[in-house]
């Protein structure tokens, strides 16, 4: 593990505990002796006000505190290289995460925009969940989520509105109530995804949930959920934007659901007080002109506009 110049000896301390779960082992990453690992923490132990670690036998475990206190520093420890490769004028590659949803309409587009721009970047795909998770954790500078979140806890920009819609394989001729469609397969993504938690908020607004229908099929991708539509099996809620191909050749059909009319937000978030701030604003205008949006890109950082 290098150490990081801007974290002193003591954080190094915590994290080398963290990561290997054992004073001794810790020692030894370090290159000291065990009771000088023991002595650092007791000595912070007493600075800081809280315990560190409990002891279990040979093995020691974090405390609450301690965990928090490590995805802390493990976020300042990220922050740190990525600032010092930029003040060594050795630009760090962008962290970019996406939902799986956003991924595959807008996502192509953005990363050939930054590409054609020069920004060196590097992506990783996963629900919003795990990326805010991520980001939290400073592995990643930024991500697309399309998700519900606290908007307290994150510095955020609307990218776009899309149309959140109901679909299947044959076209319908009047538009069916929320009861008849209990019947149906239903083809849902996992839990932790963006496009779950916006079906199952609009479920609960008019008195019901996932439990309701005969037959929920989780799946984790949303191209594996178009192609089963497009071989009629079940319906599914999703982005209209991830099937425009299919409804333009009439593989698919929109099916009216009375009640549902959603323009959920597309979302750039990345850390409060995080680095990346100044390259946020390019980005998300990016992300602006590619999705065809007109949105001021208002952002917002723990409730106040900055």
């Amino acid at each position: 593990m290098q150490p990081d110049p801007l974290l002193d000896h003591r954080s190094e301390t915590l994290l080398a505990v963290a990561k290997t779960g054992s004073l001794t082992a810790a020692a030894k990453l370090l290159f000291v002796t065990q009771p000088a690992v023991s002595q650092q923490l007791n000595a912070w132990e007493k600075e800081l006000g809280f315990k560190l670690l409990d002891h279990q036998g040979k093995k020691v475990a974090l405390t609450p505190g301690a965990k928090r206190l490590v995805d802390y520093l493990t976020f300042l420890r990220n922050e740190n290289q990525k600032m010092l490769a930029e003040l060594k004028i050795q630009p760090a590659p962008l962290r970019l995460g996406s939902t799986l949803s956003i991924g595959s309409f807008l996502l192509p587009q953005v990363l050939a925009k930054m590409i054609e721009q020069d920004w060196p970047v590097t992506t990783q795909i996963g629900n919003t969940q795990t990326l805010l998770s991520q980001i939290q954790r400073g592995e990643l500078d930024a991500a697309l989520v399309e998700g519900d979140f606290d908007h307290q806890h994150f510095v955020w920009e609307i990218i776009g509105q899309e149309k959140f819609a109901l679909f299947g394989s044959r076209q319908l001729k009047a538009a069916v109530s929320l009861e008849n469609l209990f019947d149906y397969p239903l083809l849902v993504r996992e839990p932790g995804s963006g496009t779950r938690q916006i079906l199952e908020k609009w479920l609960q607004v008019h008195g019901s949930s996932l439990t309701d229908f005969k037959q929920v099929i989780e799946i984790g991708s949303p191209n594996a959920i178009i192609e089963l539509l497009k071989d009629g099996v079940g319906i599914s809620f999703m982005y209209q934007a991830l099937v425009e191909d299919e409804l333009a050749a009439g593989q698919l059909f929109e099916w009216k659901l009375n009640g549902l009319a959603i323009e959920h937000a597309l979302y750039l978030v990345t850390a409060q007080n995080s680095f990346f701030k100044n390259q946020r604003h390019q980005l998300a205008r990016i992300c602006r002109q590619l999705n065809g949006s007109n949105l001021d890109g208002r952002q917002k950082s723990a409730g106040v506009f900055d």
